[in-house]
């Protein structure tokens, strides 16, 4: 998967200010379709739109240290934790909050944005 290019032109998709990396909201969208039909499919696909975009400013990640995580139905808890840890290797997790969104664009059943730390190691 190549890194996810903003479809607006009022935001971008990844945005470096020094040593810290910001991603904006991802979720289970391509070329404007929802893509998957559950949790799980709608995670995976959305961890690995930001696993591409992560390493393409040469990160990854271990180097996350916040998760913010949007869920419409959270009912979806279980099911979206178990695809999301497939994507850490069992390092420090980093810092997480997880809501319950009443409303999501074209339905979709999750959005993930993050930041990454590019830095030394602290």
């Amino acid at each position: 998967m190549r890194r996810v290019e903003s479809p607006e032109p009022f935001y971008s998709m990844a945005r470096r200010a020094g040593d810290t990396l910001y991603l904006s909201g991802f979720g289970p969208v391509e070329n404007g379709e929802v893509v998957g039909k559950d949790i799980t499919e709608q995670t995976r696909f959305t961890m690995n739109a930001i696993k591409a975009t992560l390493e393409s400013e040469g990160a990854s990640f271990a180097q996350v240290v916040r998760v913010n995580v949007f869920l419409l139905n959270m009912a979806d808890r279980d099911g979206f934790n178990a695809a999301y840890m497939e994507f850490f290797d069992g390092g420090p997790m980093p810092t997480r909050r997880l809501v319950g969104a009443g409303d999501m664009y074209k339905g979709i059943l999750v959005e993930i944005d993050c930041i990454a730390y590019l830095g030394p190691q602290a």
